[in-house]
């Protein structure tokens, strides 16, 4: 039998959908329950009898919306070909799909929590993937160390560099997710990012 609109599990995620936009936008302490409940459209006390307080609301909703972010960056990681016809368009490629990841209001946000508040929230700072994220690429940039395309160089050093160039420039211009990139912004950062990665990792690098 089909779940009924009003279900506790359709209920369930329309608190944590209202909660995941509310709290980015604005954090946990200057998040609004009393919005949160009337963009979920349920009362301001089911939401207290779901998850008990302010605080376990935030880090069900935090977590939701990394389990979300994650599976967008493997998404973009597992879609790069490692035989591309054109290696710096293959990089570009992958290195907006991570910037778009990162500098939306929900990757922003994410980022900010573990960076600023880890002390605070540190079931958060445990959940997060980025390890999975860089052995994922590292496998990618492997195989194109394998053929030649790369230098002989350590895989891993290499997808954490590849990270910080691609990501970290649009993280901050975009206030970490706070304020939109516009799209030829985040392919100008792109560009410089994979041009000193292929200084630093391309094959025909003196």
């Amino acid at each position: 039998m089909a779940s009924l609109p009003n279900s506790h599990e359709s209920k369930q995620a329309a608190i944590l959908v209202a909660a995941l936009d509310i709290f980015g936008r604005d954090g946990f302490a200057d998040g609004n329950v009393d919005e949160i409940a009337q963009r979920a459209g349920v009362a301001k006390p089911t939401i207290y009898n779901r998850f008990g307080d302010k605080r376990a609301l935030f880090v069900a909703a935090m977590k939701l919306g990394m389990a979300q972010a994650n599976e967008r960056v493997m998404a973009a990681v597992q879609a790069m070909n490692p035989r591309p016809a054109d290696l710096r368009t293959e990089l570009e490629a992958l290195g907006a799909a991570l910037g778009t990841c990162m500098t939306s209001a929900e990757g922003g946000a994410i980022v900010r929590v573990q960076v600023a508040d880890a002390a605070r929230f540190p079931e958060l700072a445990g959940d997060n993937q980025r390890e999975l994220h860089i052995d994922a690429l590292a496998g990618k940039l492997a195989q194109l160390i394998a053929t030649g395309q790369l230098r002989a160089v350590d895989p891993q050093l290499a997808a954490r560099q590849f990270m910080v160039l691609t990501t970290a420039e649009a993280l901050n211009r975009s206030g970490y997710g706070r304020k939109p990139l516009p799209r030829p912004v985040l392919e100008e950062i792109v560009a410089a990012g994979v041009d000193t990665f292929l200084a630093a990792f391309g094959k025909d690098r003196p």
